[in-house]
């Protein structure tokens, strides 16, 4: 993986579109801080910007982030999504498994 010694935050967002609200949570976004060897990773979290008939969510980061976004299906969790993604050179997100995250965590 490069790192980006010099690299600024930037604003990075996901766009969601509408959604039931009794059905779904709020969309979400997190930065991954920490990751210990054996256990969970430490998640720093960003903002929703909209309401159920859509909008984005949106995080600080830099290239080599590991970001995670999704929303909750609230019955039964067929359609709960649950993404990784890493933030590229010029600060677009590419999807990751989770295995890929965890390898690409600096």
């Amino acid at each position: 993986m490069e790192v980006f010694d010099n690299a600024v935050k930037q604003r990075i967002s996901v766009g969601y579109s509408a959604y039931n609200f009794r059905r779904y949570s709020k969309p979400w976004i997190a930065r991954i801080i920490a990751w210990p060897v054996g256990g969970v990773p430490t998640m720093e979290w960003g903002s929703y910007i909209g309401d159920s008939d859509g909008g984005e969510v949106e995080i600080m980061a830099v290239p080599g982030d590991i970001i995670r976004d999704g929303q909750r299906d609230g019955r039964g969790g067929k359609n709960t999504v649950s993404d990784w993604s890493m933030v590229m050179a010029d600060y677009t997100l590419r999807k990751i498994s989770q295995v890929e995250a965890r390898q690409l965590f600096r």
